[in-house]
């Protein structure tokens, strides 16, 4: 009997204890009471819910910063002194970029009184880029250069739509230290246009000297209607120009050269208007046209437009066929065939864009009446390299053997502007 009492006992004893340890582990696995989610029918959380905080600065772009210019605007262009882009040797001013530096620290190289020049650079103070000087002993004229002691300011116009506004950031970025003042025309009224971009904070750094003008309703009008249409607004908005100040006209994936446009701001005595032999690139700049470089009228002085307006007879930019002499209608042409004036990226946009700018050239159209121009055959002509007539071979330009394979600043940034350097849709790429 006693037995049996015993093996009651310590059964009792033994649930005891267990319940003690279910009670201890309990309350060591339950959350303090600040933690625990209120039992509602929401949902659950164990995580403690703090009042959010209110959130600044977070948008990529500070829309209040943009120093965007519009057509309702005052700009007022800058002055710089010429010298300051120069540096003295022992009496001798010398082009910062174009003197040799090396030699020039040698003091009977400094004894000459002369400028020693970096290979590609020539005259007397280095200041005239290889690109320049080729042009002027090709003109065979009797030009006397004297350096100015401010700067001409540079006005730069050009166009863009929806499918062809890839180029323009190139544009800015390898032109901004040249360039006074962009003028960025859109035909584009969508919702998502190159407006629409800048808000976004393209090209953030260089919005400082970027006039935006609308030119939407303008589409249908005659060139020469918009042309006027730009000048007067340059003109109204741009409260200090002068009759010596530059106004270059590009199309809207034609990048010029910058050595050559900062030689216009830095002399005096260069025949006008002045014509840009550019390099012709296909698809992007690892394409090239055999047969075509392209010609345009791309600067003048604010006097010589001011004058051809009164006359009626306004210089446009336009691009010369081979039957047509420049020689009669400039004053000096700036670029040949080993020597690029700048770039024309044709069609260097994505396939669907190419797509959209072909469909808008009318002789485009006519001559591919039987071809079907979409996607899948963009793709084909920029991995095998055929020109648009589908037979013409396009020749492989390497960015690694040629000095104008494509402007500084793609080949300075070939991770942002790969799409330009590199052919994405052939199947073997080897540089």
């Amino acid at each position: 009997m006693q037995g049996r009492l015993d093996g009651k006992l310590a059964l009792l004893y033994t649930l005891l204890v267990l319940q003690i340890l279910i009670v201890v582990i309990y309350v060591a696995s339950t959350p303090p009471p600040d933690i625990i989610a209120p039992t509602t029918q929401t949902s659950v959380s164990f995580v403690k819910i703090e009042k959010p905080k209110p959130v600044q600065n977070v948008l990529p772009f500070d829309h209040s910063a943009s120093h965007l210019q519009t057509i309702k605007s005052n700009i007022y262009l800058k002055d710089k002194h010429t010298l300051q882009s120069f540096k003295k040797y022992n009496h001798t001013w010398c082009w910062r970029d174009g003197v040799d530096v090396t030699r020039m620290a040698n003091s009977e190289e400094i004894e000459r009184k002369r400028c020693i020049c970096n290979q590609g650079w020539h005259g007397t103070d280095c200041g005239q880029p290889e690109v320049v000087w080729r042009a002027i002993m090709a003109s065979k004229q009797n030009i006397k250069l004297e350096q100015r002691k401010t700067l001409r300011r540079i006005v730069y116009v050009f166009s863009l739509n929806d499918y062809n506004s890839a180029i323009a950031e190139v544009i800015v970025e390898e032109l901004y230290k040249v360039v006074d003042l962009f003028v960025i025309c859109d035909f584009s009224n969508a919702e998502d246009n190159f407006k629409h971009k800048l808000a976004k904070g393209l090209l953030q750094q260089g919005q400082d000297k970027i006039l935006y003008i609308n030119i939407a309703s303008k589409i249908r009008k005659p060139l020469r209607v918009i042309s006027k249409y730009i000048w007067e607004k340059v003109c109204q908005v741009v409260r200090n120009l002068r009759d010596d100040d530059i106004y270059v006209t590009t199309e809207s994936e034609q990048i010029l050269n910058p050595r050559a446009l900062m030689f216009l701001k830095v002399y005096d005595g260069w025949p006008q208007p002045i014509g840009f032999r550019l390099r012709w690139s296909v698809f992007g700049f690892f394409w090239q046209h055999p047969l075509k470089t392209s010609i345009v009228i791309g600067a003048s002085t604010i006097s010589l437009l001011r004058e051809a307006y009164h006359q009626n007879s306004l210089v446009l930019p336009k691009d010369f066929d081979g039957d047509v002499s420049e020689r009669e209608s400039l004053g000096l042409v700036i670029g040949d065939l080993n020597h690029y004036g700048g770039w024309y990226c044709y069609l260097c946009q994505d396939p669907a864009n190419i797509v959209t700018s072909l469909h808008q050239k009318t002789n485009v159209k006519e001559k591919n009446a039987k071809l079907i121009i979409d996607v899948p055959y963009i793709e084909d002509l920029i991995e095998t390299g055929i020109w648009l007539d589908n037979k013409t071979a396009l020749l492989r330009a390497y960015k690694s053997r040629d000095p104008y394979f494509a402007p500084d600043i793609v080949m300075n940034n070939t991770w942002k502007y790969d799409w330009l350097v590199e052919n994405f849709y052939a199947k073997l790429d080897y540089y």
